[in-house]
């Protein structure tokens, strides 16, 4: 076998075709398909499936593609610990993910202070609610509330993170505050739900009141509430730091208070190097600095 073959496998099963396949390894089509014929000539058995939609892993191909990973992982540590114990001066790309909401309120506003320590690091923050695939390498570091289940990944708990129920002055003056979340209480009331992954854990009742109350508006993004709240169009929940520092917006405290933990998440051999490691300190001191508005 060329273990170098091993790429393409990898490349098809992130982009599902040949064609995105050759884009991420800058080669051209035909050569994705001769290397990926000889990679499956050469363990005697077919490893993907050719399908109007695109290409799908066999069932050999899948068994495969775990062996894949695993030299993936092992060639970009092996590259990690040479640039490392060359020069322990932290450079080269970092990606970071996290929710929109804290790449905008938490993240951007310090990256100056970042730059100015570490001139020859270039951060690549990619602000969205989906959870990223740290163990096929879309992001270095991941900020979220949930951890990880793939074994090459570690998870550090960083802070805590506060959320409550939050509704404009004008809202609560013209509905009234409603003495609690029970069906009797919210009756009548317009609530704002968080739609997708993620959202404020313990306030999921929300999203599914539509028996006791009206769903006015939905939104996957936490700033999108807080900009519906604010306007007046009903109680959303949201984290503390957003909720908190809006004028427009108070807290609805007979209708709970959460905490969760909030996750700095690497890859297990990549934490060491010298990027990883500066660019994880830093968001690290960043929550350490705001954690008392981030628990709320």
């Amino acid at each position: 076998m060329n273990w170098d073959d091993l790429r393409y496998l990898l490349a098809i099963k992130r982009r599902g075709t040949l064609a995105g396949a050759a884009q991420e390894l800058k080669v051209t089509k035909a050569t994705a398909s001769r290397r990926l014929s000889a990679l499956e000539e050469s363990v005697g058995t077919r490893l993907v499936d050719r399908r109007p939609s695109g290409l799908v892993l066999t069932a050999a191909g899948l068994a495969v593609l775990e062996t894949a990973e695993d030299v993936e992982n092992a060639v970009a540590s092996v590259e990690e610990r040479v640039a490392s114990s060359a020069d322990a001066k932290p450079r080269g790309l970092v990606r970071v993910t996290a929710p929109q909401w804290v790449a905008e309120r938490l993240l951007i506003p310090e990256l100056p202070a970042l730059r100015s320590r570490h001139a020859e690091l270039e951060v690549d923050l990619i602000g969205t609610n989906k959870i990223l695939n740290l163990a096929e390498h879309e992001a270095d570091l991941a900020i979220r509330n949930v951890r990880p289940t793939q074994r090459s990944l570690t998870a550090r708990r960083i802070a805590e993170l506060g959320g409550c129920v939050y509704a404009s002055n004008e809202y609560l003056e013209r509905r009234g505050v409603p003495a609690s979340s029970a069906s009797e209480a919210i009756a009548g009331h317009d609530l704002l739900a968080y739609e997708g992954l993620g959202g404020i854990p313990g306030f999921e009742w929300m999203r599914d009141a539509e028996h006791a109350a009206q769903i006015a508006f939905r939104a996957n993004d936490a700033v999108a509430l807080l900009s519906a709240a604010s306007a007046g169009l009903g109680l959303a929940a949201l984290p503390c730091m957003l909720g908190d520092l809006e004028p427009a917006l108070r807290r609805v405290p007979s209708l709970g208070f959460s905490r969760c933990a909030v996750l700095l998440v690497t890859h297990e051999q990549l934490r060491h190097t010298a990027r990883i490691r500066a660019v994880s300190d830093f968001v690290i001191e960043i929550f350490a600095r705001q954690r008392a508005l981030i628990a709320g």
